[in-house]
């Protein structure tokens, strides 16, 4: 039976958090970019990027971790949980270890041979490289004490420790400009430190509250052999993702200076800013969805993640088309500096990311039956065709916006058609599941994005009339169309309770 209850607090909890870290991070970046500079800030992304090529590792065991985790919890075997929880730490260890020998021989190589680095920059790059594969490192043995927390739905914890974390990056974004060093290099360092204290509070947390968080000798090789079985598959799918992000980052770093990379990462916080938004009420879901399917009521499963994808999708466009109509004065407001091709960047991301609303949606019913071979052969194919073609593209001399559309064609074709026909064949969902829910969502775009859009084109959005005015519109017309196409019962429960809050 579904939660409802549990999963509308757990939700609130969750976008609590995400409104101040969106806050706080958004203005993070303001200050970082400030005090950095565009070229040092591109600088401190690209090593992020390289880095980032080989911590894809750290997501295919962090979804087999939730999902083992989540699912002992749901038979309730606590016996195994136990197990589980310390085979997934040294596993995530092991992996974390050789990453770092991985980084340290065959990412070093590439910074010295391939990276584009202005002159004068090479040895702060290089001591920021170093420690960011430390902080990677950090990052991998915290995955099975978060994983702990989501799978448990203690989301209020989970909600105070990020925000805490969001307040730590703020605090830095201040300190750098009293560097008694180079200042990306300090800026590294003390993200190394607030990595590394965040991580000791979740393990401080989970040892507190839950025994089988205490790390014991009693490692299953079985459960190990099916996670790495699990993760096999879940590895392919995160390389083609990491192709696709930090993949496209490196590249940029190998033909264009690091202006071009600022305005990459600058764009993908802004989306971040909107698809954090989403995933909350995705993360609040996905347990339900997999214990749900792990106690066979596959119906109750599938029609908890259908109904879930238009309700995240939605969330997204309250806060996608309003960004997207008034990117330039949002732009303005936010950054002191914009770098070159920063706003079209944006743009194009937004849109990439409202398709892949429904990937995200679709891929937990596939995790839940651990149905990812499919999956994982058509992400590698699709995404690393992606970034061939990228690649291509910026050889041949075309300009850097067509590698954003390219990305936005091949995000429409594995989020609506490829994902759907796995779900089909894997898990036994139905065409007309996917005909319906398409429909809707067309319908609810469409009626949402007119009426913003049409004043946006007769009114001056860098103006304060013009901004509140398409500003209200697009988050009025986007609730108003949202209401219309919610199910009878959902809305007389909703009426209810604004019933009973008026009356109080």
């Amino acid at each position: 039976m579904i939660d409802s209850k549990r999963i509308a607090k757990n939700t609130g909890f969750l976008y609590v958090r995400m409104l101040l870290i969106m806050v706080v991070t958004l203005y993070t970046s303001r200050v970082v970019l400030d005090v950095l500079g565009v070229d040092d800030y591109g600088l401190y992304n690209l090593v992020g990027g390289i880095v980032g090529m080989l911590a894809f590792l750290n997501g295919t065991l962090s979804t087999a971790t939730s999902r083992f985790l989540t699912f002992d919890i749901g038979i309730g075997d606590f016996k195994r949980l136990k197990q589980t929880f310390s085979t997934t730490f040294f596993a995530h260890l092991g992996l974390g270890v050789v990453v770092v020998l991985i980084m340290e021989t065959v990412g070093l190589w590439f910074v010295y041979n391939k990276a584009v680095i202005p002159v004068g920059r090479f040895d702060a790059t290089l001591w920021v490289f170093h420690i960011s594969v430390v902080t990677v490192l950090v990052t991998f043995t915290q995955v099975p004490y978060t994983s702990l927390i989501i799978a448990h739905e203690q989301m209020k914890a989970f909600a105070y420790i990020s925000l805490l974390e969001a307040v730590l990056k703020l605090g830095i974004a201040f300190l750098i400009a009293f560097s008694p060093m180079d200042k990306l290099v300090y800026y590294a360092i003390l993200m190394f430190v607030s990595q590394f204290f965040v991580a000791m509070i979740y393990r401080s947390y989970c040892y507190k509250h839950w025994t089988e968080s205490h790390l014991s000798k009693e490692v299953s090789f079985s459960t190990l052999k099916s996670l790495m079985s699990f993760s096999g598959w879940n590895i392919i799918a995160h390389l083609a993702e990491t192709l696709r992000i930090q993949g496209l980052t490196t590249l940029f770093g190998m033909f264009f200076q690091p202006f071009v990379i600022a305005a990459q990462s600058v764009s993908t916080q802004l989306s971040h800013g909107i698809t954090s938004f989403t995933n909350n009420f995705r993360m609040a879901i996905n347990p339900q969805i997999i214990k749900l399917f792990a106690t066979k009521q596959y119906e109750e499963s599938k029609k908890l993640t259908l109904e879930s994808s238009i309700y995240v999708f939605e969330l997204y466009l309250l806060l996608g088309i309003p960004i997207f109509l008034l990117i330039e004065p949002i732009m303005h407001l936010w950054l002191k500096e914009i770098p070159q091709y920063g706003i079209a960047f944006s743009q194009c991301i937004i849109v990439s990311a409202m398709f892949g609303v429904f990937s995200s949606g679709f891929y937990t019913p596939l995790t839940a039956a651990g149905k990812l071979k499919g999956n994982s052969i058509a992400a590698l194919f699709i995404c690393g065709s992606q970034f061939v073609i990228a690649y291509i593209l910026l050889k041949l001399g075309f300009d850097v916006m067509w590698v954003q559309y390219s990305y936005i064609v091949i995000a429409i074709i594995f989020s609506l058609i490829i994902k759907p026909y796995l779900l089909i064949r894997e898990v036994g969902y139905k065409v007309s599941d996917f005909v319906v829910c398409y429909k809707k969502a067309v319908a609810i775009f469409f009626l949402s994005f007119a009426s913003p859009f049409a004043l946006s084109l007769f009114v001056d959005v860098n103006t304060i009339v013009g901004f509140l005015g398409v500003g209200f519109v697009s988050v009025f017309s986007v609730v108003v169309v949202s209401y219309m196409f919610l199910s009878k019962e959902i809305k007389l429960k909703l009426n209810t309770i604004i019933a009973r809050k008026m009356k109080r």
